[in-house]
């Protein structure tokens, strides 16, 4: 993917989440039950990162410990909700939350002893700077620090057909995106498109790559959500 082409899609993701900002704020109101298991990774008196924390629902899975978070977005609208949503918590100092893109992300090295990128990764357009992301992701954390890394399972029956045309596409020369990119629509409650936002589709396979290629070591990886619990692709890691 040309260069141009990538930073153009950056923009184009920020701008479609800051116009959806309140219905996705509205209907991502519940953080996902799974992620309990994700977030006892983080200790008490530990410093958390999460990146693309969009409305801040993440950081309800930490309220009652002694952590503190930090949540950055690149999209202005989906941080100002986060700040609404936990305005109390901001007040008192248990939470911050920043506005930026993250390339590269505005903390000293070893910053955070556990980073969470919850569905965010995938929304990266290119492998370069997905890589180039992802080894900010290990700047950031201590030695020994842990990084939870979620995506959107595309492979699924009902994307597939988004995937197929995605991909006739790309070899007839038709797309400037990258081979298994998408734009999923997001649909109002009348069922018309407002976004399309895009999506590289991971596997477990291309998402473990890209963690070991950052300089990580795995430590679990696997799927979880829905009804079959494939919704979602996961991995686990460390910075040696």
């Amino acid at each position: 993917m040309h260069t141009q082409y990538a930073q153009y899609l950056i923009e184009k993701t920020r701008a479609d989440y800051d116009a959806i900002a309140p219905a996705f704020d509205r209907t991502r109101a519940y953080v996902w039950k799974e992620l309990e298991l994700f977030t006892a990774r983080a200790k008490e008196g530990q410093r958390v990162l999460d990146f693309g924390c969009g409305n801040g629902r993440l950081f309800e899975l930490f309220k009652g410990k002694n952590i503190s978070y930090t949540g950055i977005d690149q999209s202005g609208a989906l941080i100002a909700h986060a700040q609404e949503r936990h305005k109390e918590d901001v007040a008192r100092g248990i939470a911050q939350f920043i506005e930026g893109a993250g390339d590269p992300l505005p903390f000293p090295d070893a910053s955070f002893d556990c980073v969470f990128s919850i569905a965010a990764i995938h929304h990266i357009p290119s492998m370069k700077k997905r890589e180039v992301m992802m080894k900010e992701l290990r700047r950031v954390l201590v030695p020994g620090g842990t990084l939870v890394v979620t995506v959107w399972n595309l492979w699924q029956k009902e994307y597939r057909a988004l995937i197929f045309r995605a991909t006739i596409h790309k070899i007839m020369g038709r797309s400037q995106l990258d081979l298994f990119d998408v734009f999923v629509p997001w649909k109002n409650s009348a069922g018309k498109a407002e976004a399309q936002r895009y999506y590289h589709c991971f596997s477990l396979f291309s998402l473990k790559r890209l963690v070991r290629r950052a300089g990580f070591s795995l430590d679990e990886a696997g799927y979880f959500g829905g009804k079959h619990s494939i919704f979602n692709i996961y991995v686990i890691a460390v910075k040696e």
